[in-house]
């Protein structure tokens, strides 16, 4: 990302990662950075970046401050919510990537509407892989014609992602769907404990764990079906990704997910912490063609209307102006 900044023009100031919230360093970097550039506004996204930003608008108050929430803050605590109420009430702005964070922004942030934007997440225009790296892929995954392939994509720590369920319900899907095979594009922490926990079902020989991919979208399109059986989810951006590939969708209600999926029209959705129920949606929807053809024609069109990269430049923009204009709009 700093390169790609970099090739359009943008200069790029690193302040490198901080241990924790609190960091004096990363903050002094910061503030002897914006001591340079001078600037107007100041957009920080995540619990870190919202932080960094505000502390930056109190020692530069002319600077405008944007503070974006991209998570679904179901699990904070009551100290983390007191600390983000107290930098939301510095923001001049306070950004959502969904009406569920726009939710958690009103009754838990305790954001005055006026203060308030949904600028709903984004992702760029999916290009296809030539069709010599798919069939490169699929060879080097091992994965023989005729598979049905079910795929999944985030960073492998279970209690949000909760690829253990999707796991568990692979023992009933292979037995409607022998070729079935579970794709998992992705590292993390809980890696070790899902390969065992896939030992302990029976079904090593049936899911590839394909551990961290740097083109992650080209994978997309070995799939068949999608699935994200999170937790707790403020948007989930890979949903998008498999939208604009084409691939069916299964996925939880929960946090953004039946925005984005518009209440069940662009895909399947199931209960969290339910692997039974994920597994009849998996197995139904492999058996039904024209529903995954609906699905597929349905996502398609939303990702391209609500979820494209020049809608969410243009709305960034408008706050932008809106806010160097000294009047906010809701």
């Amino acid at each position: 990302m700093p390169g790609q900044l970099a090739d359009a023009g943008w200069s790029v100031h690193e302040i490198g990662p901080a241990r924790h919230i609190l960091n004096p360093v990363w903050y002094t970097r910061a503030i002897a950075i914006a001591k340079q550039v001078k600037p107007d506004i100041v957009h920080g996204a995540v619990f870190e970046g919202i932080a960094l930003a505000n502390i930056i608008g109190l020692r530069f108050p002319t600077a405008k401050i944007i503070s974006e929430e991209t998570s679904d803050p179901v699990n904070r605590r009551w100290t983390g919510n007191f600390l983000i109420r107290w930098l939301y009430s510095c923001s001049n702005a306070v950004v959502g990537v969904s009406p569920s964070v726009i939710d958690y922004l009103r009754n838990t942030g305790h954001v005055p509407n006026q203060k308030l934007r949904l600028i709903n997440n984004a992702v760029g225009d999916d290009i296809p892989p030539p069709k010599s790296m798919i069939d490169e892929l699929r060879s080097n995954l091992g994965i023989r014609p005729g598979d049905i392939i079910i795929g999944t994509v985030g960073r492998l720590i279970d209690s949000h992602k909760r690829f253990s369920d999707i796991l568990r319900a692979m023992p009933a899907v292979l037995s409607r769907h022998a070729s079935a095979r579970l794709l998992i594009i992705g590292d993390g922490p809980d890696r070790a404990e899902l390969m065992l926990l896939a030992e302990d079902l029976g079904i090593s020989d049936a899911v590839i764990f394909a551990g961290y991919q740097g083109k992650v979208r080209d994978f997309y399109h070995l799939m068949d079906l999608f699935v994200l059986a999170s937790a707790h989810e403020a948007f989930g951006l890979v949903l998008v990704e498999a939208m604009l590939a084409g691939v069916p969708i299964v996925a939880t209600a929960v946090g953004g997910i039946p925005f984005v999926l518009n209440n069940g029209e662009c895909g399947k959705l199931t209960p969290p912490h339910q692997p039974e129920a994920l597994a009849h949606a998996i197995s139904s929807l492999i058996a039904d063609e024209g529903a995954r053809d609906r699905f597929r024609k349905a996502a398609l069109s939303r990702a391209r209307s609500e979820f494209s990269a020049d809608r969410y430049c243009r709305e960034v923009e408008e706050l932008y102006r809106s806010l160097s204009q000294k009047t906010f709009a809701i």
